[in-house]
């Protein structure tokens, strides 16, 4: 699950570039201290890449002292932003379309911005960030008088009370996070997602990051948290013992196989695709296991994640694979993958009679002995 982190987005980039020629809906205009650099650049934030939007070059004859700089670009809609010299030293931005921000910044510590304005969506940031300052300042203060007594008789047990003191600190943090991020409902939250552990926070993504999606529909961001969430919830349903979700996808024939239509039989629901190597290896062996127990009440669903359906049918006859198979081709995005939390294939899911869940992700010899142990050989 990988969780998106917008900080492990931001690579060093050694590389150069001219002006870009862009109409100007949007600006910025900043200021900044203790600068040796010649030029600073523009970035927006693609996934995992850094597209590169603008340089500025300073005045040389300005070098150290408060200087000026400006970029002037087209945003289409609210999306982050880095203002950077490279390597570490950027500060993040969010712009949204005609945002004139002014910003201004310290070359020593880009990461820390010292004002803004003229942004909604930075200002959201600069709050938060300014916000949790206080707590930072006292897991500081309890480091340090940890780091005293470090060594001493007293280590033990005064370092168990500091201890407590930093959980109770850390734990207000999130809380403020929490009730900061419902209540902006701004892009801004995202950069502090690696604080609230999500398998530990459901109940607050559940109602985080449909707003957010609402909000933000086309964000890249935004729909890879929300397929986040939705993965990690599921994991909560898709456990031995319990019902497994209905699947209700077409056939390459066009028409829609049920899931509860095995009902009765021991069912294998096979995750794959006829991309995946692993998948496509592994199918000669679950064509023999079909074969032994087919006669006995087991049966097989195979459904791929697919985008191709010429090759999914193709791979489908050139394998063998003879039982019923199901995909609505959306690749990652299958409605039964995200149902069932589906991160890899090759995965598997074997349901008894009743349809529970049995087991999840058998393969080769561990699938093997749990299906002997069912059918007795």
């Amino acid at each position: 699950m990988i969780r998106i982190s917008l900080v492990s987005l931001i690579l060093l980039l050694n590389i150069s570039f001219s002006q870009a020629q862009l109409s100007n809906n949007t600006s910025i205009s900043g200021e900044i201290v203790n600068n040796s650099k010649s030029e600073i650049y523009l970035f927006q934030l693609g996934g995992n890449e850094l597209i590169p939007l603008d340089t500025f070059l300073f005045n040389a004859s300005n070098t150290g002292a408060t200087q000026t700089f400006s970029f002037d670009f087209n945003v289409e809609k609210p999306d982050f932003y880095q203002v950077s010299f490279g390597e570490k030293q950027f500060s993040i931005v969010i712009l949204s379309p005609n945002d004139h921000m002014k910003i201004s910044l310290d070359a020593n510590n880009m990461r820390k911005i010292k004002s803004v304005s003229g942004s909604t969506e930075t200002e959201n940031l600069f709050k938060i960030a300014t916000d949790t300052d206080k707590f930072e300042v006292k897991k500081a203060d309890l480091e340090e008088q940890y780091r005293k007594v470090y060594g001493t008789p007293e280590q033990d047990s005064v370092g168990a009370v500091l201890g407590k003191e930093f959980e109770n600190v850390e734990a207000q943090r999130i809380v403020y996070l929490k009730q900061e991020m419902l209540k902006q409902n701004s892009l801004a939250g995202l950069v502090y997602l690696d604080a609230i552990k999500m398998e530990k926070n459901l109940d607050f993504y559940g109602k985080y990051t449909p707003i957010m999606l609402k909000k933000y529909p086309d964000n890249l961001y935004v729909k890879s948290l929300y397929n986040q969430y939705v993965s990690e919830k599921s994991k909560v349903n898709i456990a031995p013992g319990v019902m497994a979700p209905e699947i209700d996808l077409p056939t390459p024939e066009g028409a829609n196989f049920k899931l509860s239509s095995l009902r009765g039989k021991v069912v294998l629901i096979d995750f794959w695709a006829s991309w995946c190597g692993p998948c496509r290896r592994a199918n000669p062996h679950v064509v023999k296991l079909y074969e032994k127990y087919h006669d006995k009440g087991f049966d097989i669903l195979g459904v791929s994640l697919d985008k191709d359906k010429a090759k999914w049918v193709k791979a489908i006859a050139s394998d063998g694979l003879v039982w019923p198979q199901v995909s609505d081709l959306k690749y990652w995005q299958s409605e039964a993958g995200r149902a069932y939390g589906v991160g890899s294939i090759p995965h598997t899911v074997l349901i008894d009679k009743e349809g529970k869940i049995i087991a999840i992700g058998l393969r080769g010899a561990t699938l093997d002995a749990k299906l002997k142990e069912i059918f007795g050989f």
